[in-house]
């Protein structure tokens, strides 16, 4: 027998409120069924794509952690968590901080 729970019930397993969980079933991210007018959640479904999900969201799968020689020293830069690199965090720094430049109108 499939076991189905509620909306509260399911909050409490993601670790997050019931409006989120609302929100989740809008996009289709958590398989859902609406029964006299409330949504029930298959559990085991839910743990499942939990779990899928938990495996993908390591640091590794993100593509953020990889060792790069910035030199001959053998130094080690390691990247964390899909930061960006010095050179795109300049670049953006540069573009903050560029003057504003406006085109003149046409009469």
């Amino acid at each position: 027998m499939t076991l189905m729970i509620p909306v509260t019930q399911a909050a409490q397993i993601l670790g997050v409120c019931k409006q989120t969980v609302y929100n989740l079933i809008g996009e289709g991210r958590i398989p859902a069924v609406k029964l006299r007018g409330s949504y029930r959640i298959h559990r085991e479904l839910l743990e499942r794509q939990l779990a899928a999900e938990a495996a993908a969201a390591t640091i590794a799968g993100a593509g953020g952690v990889k060792e790069e020689s910035t030199c001959r020293t053998k130094e080690v830069t390691r990247l964390t968590g899909g930061s960006a690199t010095k050179r795109q965090m300049d670049a953006t720094l540069d573009a903050l901080l560029a003057p504003p430049t406006r085109q003149r109108q046409r009469p």
